[in-house]
């Protein structure tokens, strides 16, 4: 009964990674495609690049932003919920849930166009109230900045959702006990409501971190890597070696995603050993 799940997994989950290992072990001919055996030569030029090591600044750095904006302002937007009304409460959890029916393409083409120097809405509502807005997409720091946020805007959904489901489950006489005994407002949520919605933080920062360390999208579309490289997180680059140069370097992108597996395999598995406890 699960051998068709079984076979499923290892065509299209477990020998892609086989098969990328083993590219990695090859360089390219002048047709880019894998020829010659390399060893590991190509994962030690993944080590000493400074491109990589830029891109793996920009995608920690991103990656960091993004769940801190996502996780916390889905925190900060569900708590209010706790005591609201039914009906207005169904309202505002629709509206603040949208984020999560958007594809990142479309998300990020939104923000494009809100992040736009020139003509951008942002910078006109600023304008308005008398302040200069910066280059948000071709100033280094403010485009990892913009990039994070939106990221977080699209990841934003997600987090709301699974917060507010865990919301409706919290045991309500331990509500009521704190209630009882004096707390309430910041307290409540702070000694009472946080700590037991812990597990669900925890799922959301180890899950929205796996998925900020793999932004390609946001980048792809406001940047393109730019300026000057700044924001090509190890996703893009991976791409533009494997797809985006007249020469592919098949092997070189196979070791990139190669090491990219395993630092999100130990960062997952550091956070899990580390929010263990909190949790």
């Amino acid at each position: 009964m699960v051998l068709p799940c079984v076979g499923l997994l290892l065509v299209f989950a477990y020998w892609p990674v086989v098969r990328g290992v083993v590219l990695s072990l090859y360089g390219n001919d002048l047709l880019g495609d894998p020829s010659r055996f390399v060893g590991l030569a190509q994962y030690a030029d993944v080590g000493t690049d400074p491109d990589l090591r830029r891109a793996l600044l920009a995608t920690g750095t991103i990656a960091g932003l993004s769940v801190l904006l996502s996780v916390g302002g889905a925190l900060a937007a569900v708590l209010p919920l706790r005591r609201a009304a039914r009906r207005p409460r169904a309202v505002v959890s629709v509206l603040l849930s949208l984020p999560f029916a958007y594809s990142a393409a479309a998300s990020a083409a939104v923000f494009a166009g809100l992040f736009a120097p020139a003509v951008g809405t942002l910078n006109e509502v600023l304008a308005h109230l008398g302040v200069t807005g910066p280059d948000w997409l071709r100033s280094p720091a403010w485009a990892i900045v913009s990039i994070s946020v939106a990221t977080a805007w699209y990841e934003f959904g997600f987090a709301f959702l699974v917060l507010l489901a865990a919301l409706t489950q919290l045991d309500q006489q331990v509500i009521e006990a704190a209630a009882l005994d004096g707390a309430s407002g910041l307290r409540m949520a702070w000694s009472v409501i946080i700590p037991m919605l812990r597990p669900s933080l925890v799922f959301l920062v180890v899950t929205q971190t796996i998925s900020g360390l793999q932004v390609f999208t946001q980048v792809q579309v406001l940047t393109r890597g730019g300026p000057a490289g700044s924001t090509s997180t190890l996703v893009h680059e991976l791409y533009q070696r494997a797809f985006g140069e007249a020469l592919p370097h098949v092997g070189s992108a196979s070791a990139l995603a190669v090491v990219l597996l395993l630092l999100v395999l130990a960062i997952t598995a550091l956070q899990f050993r580390v929010l263990r406890r909190w949790a």
